[in-house]
């Protein structure tokens, strides 16, 4: 263990449980540290150690968020350090529901995680919005997974009621089948804006657990959603677990409706190649920007009653046939003192169909100025055409490639940026045939060329 000060932690979030602070060491990438009101025993400390030491062995690593290293606090409190992911789900529908090729790949990345560690006799205990987390490449990733923390702080379930499994709620059990339960809740609010059973005005929690205990939830329809994705959700979200798939069969139904097996012809679309991407963490090469060089056990869970949080994920870039051409004019001009640098000249991303040229003015998109918090910028932006795809182009001083991170169809992204170095920003769309930029802007007085 690692012993960390309390002057460099940040405070980013409080749960019923935890708190999570981010951790930016000098010279170093931030990390985001949760930390427990009490220091691990060693039988715990070792059960989180067997529970990591399994999900690095999965083939489906890249898509969880793993515990880095465990690090002391004077106190004598124990903190989790893991990769910070800017935004949960629950951030990324606040604007409202992902498109529905979104939710699809999804589903299909996290049942795969899923389905791997159950098979590997690890069961993650708590499938939320919360832990549906983005990396800031736009790569979905599972977080707060396993058993050893749960056992050892319980945590009260009403807050999340709306996720959690009747059985769970009931006895407190937590299983495989709970986690397919969760996941299909989760999958529910990406494609809705809303929970299985959202809070109905003067409900208590309470009212809202007996609707999920009694109650079945509303059949998903309207906005094209394939049939076969609204069963599957229902299935997922049956009251006896004994009637919901395994984790294994959910992934295969996803793949159907990655392939189009399952999907309504409206909503047909080739995920193939850029699902595999997706899963693997896709980047796009970009031109180089220089700044200046300055089966498991069921496990019961007795569970105290009270209130809880609910918080916010993700993603993803949807659209097989669409590459970005990443003309990238981001130029660092920080002060006479220094000397401009030169992008080196573009590299493009072969498209399986046609390489869209850049063309802005057959479009607008306005991005608006952005909001620096410290640790993360919050980026919004618009455009005059409408179903376009897009990706957020950030260059940081100092680094010599700027990042991509694919967006889909959402027109908002919280991106992680470190305290006091200068940044600027630029966004792109894609119709499939071309590609749209937007005027870049720069934060802490960057000036972008």
């Amino acid at each position: 263990m690692a012993e960390i000060s309390p002057d460099t932690l940040v405070p980013r979030a409080t749960g019923p449980v935890a708190t999570v602070y981010l951790v930016a060491p000098p010279g170093g990438r931030t990390a985001a540290l949760k930390v427990y009101p009490q220091p691990l025993d060693r039988r715990t400390y070792n059960a989180v150690e067997v529970e990591q030491a399994k999900l690095a062995g999965l083939r489906s690593a890249p898509s969880i968020v793993r515990v880095e290293s465990l690090d002391d606090l004077p106190d004598g409190r124990t903190g989790l350090r893991m990769e910070f992911c800017p935004q949960s789900l629950t951030d990324l529908i606040a604007n409202g529901p992902l498109p529905i090729d979104n939710v699809i790949v999804l589903g299909q990345i996290l049942s795969s995680v899923l389905a791997e560690a159950h098979d590997a006799g690890l069961v993650h205990g708590g499938v939320t919005p919360a832990n549906v987390l983005e990396r800031p490449s736009g790569q979905p990733a599972l977080a707060d997974f396993g058993m050893a923390l749960r056992l050892r702080f319980p945590r009260d379930l009403m807050g999340d009621a709306a996720y959690t499994a009747p059985e769970v709620l009931r006895e407190g059990e937590l299983s495989e089948a709970a986690d397919v339960y969760g996941l299909g809740a989760v999958l529910y609010l990406a494609l809705t804006g809303l929970p299985p059973f959202p809070a109905r005005p003067g409900e208590s929690a309470d009212d809202v657990v007996l609707r999920v205990l009694r109650e079945p939830p509303a059949e998903v329809t309207g906005r094209d959603v394939p049939p076969g994705l609204s069963r599957l959700l229902l299935r997922m979200l049956a009251k006896d677990p004994e009637l919901r798939p395994e984790a294994a069969a959910v992934v295969g139904e996803f793949e159907a409706l990655l392939s189009g097996a399952g999907a309504t012809p409206e909503n047909e679309t080739d995920f193939d190649d850029f699902r595999d991407e997706l899963a693997a963490g896709r980047s796009v090469p970009l031109a180089v920007v220089e700044a200046p060089k300055k089966k498991a056990s069921k496990v019961r869970v007795d569970e105290p009653s009270g209130g809880r949080k609910s918080r916010k994920p993700l993603l993803i870039g949807a659209g097989a046939a669409i590459a970005l051409v990443a003309v990238v004019p981001v130029v660092f001009h920080p002060g006479s003192d220094e000397t401009q640098s030169t992008p080196a000249p573009p590299a493009a991303v072969t498209a399986p169909s046609v390489t869209p040229s850049v063309a802005p003015k057959q479009a607008e998109i306005k991005l608006n100025p952005p909001v620096d918090k410290g640790t993360s910028v919050v980026l919004s932006w618009s455009s005059t055409k409408k179903s376009l795809t897009y990706a957020v182009i950030v260059a940081e001083q100092g680094v010599d490639k700027p990042q991509t991170s694919f967006r889909g169809e959402l027109t908002t992204l919280t991106v992680q940026v470190s305290a006091g170095l200068k940044y600027c920003f630029l966004i792109q769309g894609s119709d499939g045939a071309t590609t749209y930029q937007s005027a870049p802007a720069p934060i802490r007085g960057a000036t972008c060329g």
